[in-house]
Formats: C-alpha cells, sequence, structure tokens
C-alpha cells in the first residue's frame, strides 16, 4: 500500500501538469497578445514621398508610428493623385486647412484609433482612399488588418492586378479582395511572414466613392510562445521525475 505521503506527492504532481497544461494555452492565446500598430494620438503619417505631393509638406502634427513600422508609402490612385495617411478617432472632427476629417455617422463609427487616408484633391480630403505600402523593420509572424465600411467589392485589400500591390505574406484568414459589406461593417484579414504589405482602400469615383478606414495588429511568434510553455511543462515533469526518487 502507498503511503500518504506518496499518494499526496502524486496529486501535487498532477495539479502541477493541470497547472502548465493551462498556462500553455493561455499563452498561446492570440487575443492576450496580439499588439496594436496603430498610435494612440491623432494626427498625420510621414510618408517616404510626402515631399513628391502638392502642396508638401504635413498639414496635420505628425504622429509617431510603431517600431516595427519601417516605412510608409503613398502610391499613386488610378488618377494620378496621392492620397495622405492619418490616423484618427473617427468619432471626432478635425480640421487641418485643406484637409477636413469630419466625424462618422452616430452608431456605425468604431472605437480607438484607425489609419484614414484621404483624398486631398476631392470632397475636402473626404474621400477615404489610397494606396499604401508599409514596410517593416521585421518579419512580422502574424498581421491582422482591420478594415473599416467596405461597401464595394473587389476594391480593397491586397489586390495582385493593381501594379505595386502586393505583399511578400501568405493570407490565412479571410478573402482577398475584399467582399462587399453592409454600412459600418468591420472585416478582417491575417497575413503570415509579412515584411512588407501593400493596401489599397476604398473604391475611388468622380467626387465621390466607397471610403474605407483600417487596422494594424500584430501577435508574437508562435514558436516563442509555444517555447514559454514548453518550458512549464518541462519544469512539471522534472517534479514528477524527482517524486518519483523520493518513492524509491
Amino acid at each position: 500500500m502507498k503511503s500518504i505521503s506518496t499518494l499526496l506527492g502524486n496529486c501535487a504532481t498532477v495539479a502541477s501538469l493541470i497547472a502548465a497544461s493551462t498556462v500553455t494555452v493561455g499563452l498561446v492565446s492570440p487575443s492576450a497578445s496580439a499588439s496594436s500598430l496603430v498610435p494612440l494620438q491623432e494626427g498625420e503619417v510621414e510618408l517616404v514621398n510626402i515631399g513628391d505631393f502638392t502642396p508638401s509638406g504635413l498639414v496635420g502634427p505628425a504622429v509617431t508610428l510603431p517600431e516595427l513600422i519601417a516605412s510608409v508609402e503613398s502610391l499613386a490612385n488610378p488618377d494620378g493623385t496621392f492620397s495622405r495617411l492619418f490616423v484618427d478617432d473617427l468619432s471626432t472632427a478635425n480640421d487641418y486647412g485643406i484637409v477636413q476629417l469630419q466625424a462618422g455617422d452616430v452608431g456605425t463609427v468604431p472605437p480607438g484609433f484607425w489609419y484614414r487616408p484621404s483624398e486631398v484633391e476631392e470632397e475636402n480630403g473626404q474621400l477615404e482612399v489610397g494606396t499604401f505600402k508599409f514596410v517593416f523593420t521585421e518579419i512580422i509572424p502574424q498581421l491582422t488588418v482591420r478594415y473599416f465600411d467596405t461597401e464595394s467589392s473587389d476594391t480593397t485589400g491586397v489586390l495582385p492586378f493593381f501594379a505595386d500591390a502586393d505583399t511578400d505574406g501568405t493570407l490565412l484568414f479571410g478573402e482577398n479582395p475584399v467582399p462587399a459589406g453592409e454600412d459600418g461593417n468591420i472585416y478582417t484579414q491575417t497575413w503570415q511572414d509579412v515584411s512588407f504589405i501593400t493596401l489599397k482602400l476604398g473604391k475611388d469615383t468622380a467626387g465621390t466613392g466607397d471610403g474605407v478606414d483600417f487596422q494594424l495588429e500584430t501577435v508574437p511568434e508562435p514558436g516563442t510562445v509555444l517555447g514559454l510553455g514548453a518550458l512549464a511543462m518541462a519544469g512539471a515533469l522534472g517534479l514528477r521525475k524527482r517524486n518519483k526518487k523520493s518513492d524509491v
């Protein structure tokens, strides 16, 4: 018959294994480890080719981009113009002179900060369309792109049939191009192993169109996260081995 101390020791081992498993599951949870790549301040994103714009220079206060973003470039729209890019709280209005960002409709505006394209030549900057190339400082294992208010099909996303619109990542989740949705919808894509990505936003038509805002979010390297879980499991198994030696 096993001694009471042995039984208690085995119970402790089982409890340790359960705890380690729980820790591992918690560590691999994407929702717990996701990190936003949108600055928590309103203002303008400084683009690498902003000097080519007319008028040149920033029209809004510059925002500080996260360290993972090395550069952002605006690519030409179909009509040859270049859109600017802002970080915006969609529930507030901002007047930057040549660009006037109005608040969205009540009830359809999501919380938080969003990247907001602006074609200055149309609708006083209110037309939220543009094409932007993001280059990152390292390969991002998983990059989530969240699009707001995609009401037209085949006009938003990473579109390979548009010049210079591409990425070295692989699509893991969602459709590309983004399908049309209801007013105020949010559509999500997730890309794997991304060092650069070019996003085309919205539908540009004469004087009006379908505007789209977006967010970027990243999660840590899966191997790193799983490694932490493995360490926890190894510690529990080590405890089990020590208990067996004590029994002998």
